[in-house]
Order: C-alpha cells, then structure tokens, then sequence
C-alpha cells in the first residue's frame, strides 16, 4: 500500500496515547533534531486520524524531533487504523530495534494481548515472533518490582531475570 505523504500542523498531532517506550532520550532527540534540521525529515510519521486530530501510530521519536527542531509542518502518512491496528504497527516498528528495553516490550505485549492468553499465538504470529519469545516478555509482568526495575534500567540481562523471577522464596 503506497499512501502519499501529507503536511500537517505539528499542534494537530498527538504523542500515541500508549507509547511502546516508557521514555524518549534527551539528548538523542536533540541530536536527531539537528540532522532534521540540517538534512529535513527523511522519513515521514505514520498517523492516524482521531477527531479533528492526528495521533502518532509510527516515529514517535522523529515526532518529538521535530518540535524540538521547530517544524511548523511534518509529512505523514495517515493512515484509517483502529487501536489494534495501530499497535500492531507500533509493535511492528519497535520491536525490531535493539534500544527498546525488555520491560517497555513485555508492558506494550501486555496492552496488545490484554486478559486473553488465548491471543499469545495470534500476536506472536503477527510480529514475526515465537510463542516463547512473547510468553517470556510477559513473564516478566509477574516478577517483582525490584526485578522490573534492574531489567528496564539494563543491570541484569533477561536470562538472568528468568531465574530470579522463578525463585519463590522473596524473603532475601
């Protein structure tokens, strides 16, 4: 499907109202600011109307680059979706990055699948991705906080998280 780009006021458009990351990079939004300013927007954002607004389904990143680059106007696609279909494309563009941390991948897998366990398979198939894969992003929804929080901030790798989660004593 090859949709053609628009310009649209940048005060007409939304952060997503769930974000696949739990946080932007400063200091890289600044740097990805200058080479918007310097080489302009290369790839445009992906949005979808909601009202009398635009909501950012795909490059929330470059987005927030472009206010801090001051654009007045952004070129996006835009694009009818549904929720579920706009994050499937979010999950679609995120989760192949390596700068998304395993915490924001289980919390994103969490919304997209919701209460029924019975769409593990349908949503694994729909990212390219394992069973497994997606069973052990949302495992780490059950760990404790403690645990949560030293997979997100990067000290343990998820290996590691999977068998501290699995200890069932917490006392130490």
């Amino acid at each position: 499907m090859n949709t053609p780009t628009q310009f649209i006021r940048s005060d007409l458009i939304d952060d997503p109202k769930t974000p696949m990351r739990s946080g932007l990079d400063i200091e890289s939004l600044h740097e990805l600011a200058e080479s918007i300013k310097r080489e302009g927007l290369i790839n445009p954002i992906t949005v979808r109307p909601i009202g009398e607004r635009f909501e950012v389904v795909a490059g929330h990143r470059r987005f927030a680059a472009c206010k801090i680059a001051g654009m007045v106007e952004i070129s996006c696609v835009v694009r009818e979706l549904n929720d579920e279909q706009a994050q499937e494309i979010m999950a679609h563009e995120n989760l192949e990055r390596q700068d998304i941390n395993p915490v924001d991948e289980a919390l994103f897998l969490g919304r997209l699948i919701g209460e029924n366990e019975n769409k593990i398979k349908e949503v694994a198939e729909k990212l390219g991705r394992s069973i497994q894969w997606v069973e052990d992003r949302l495992a780490i929804l059950t760990y404790p906080e403690y645990l949560v929080k030293a997979v997100g901030a990067g000290s343990i790798r998820l290996g590691v998280a999977k068998y501290l989660g699995a200890i069932e004593d917490d006392q130490y």
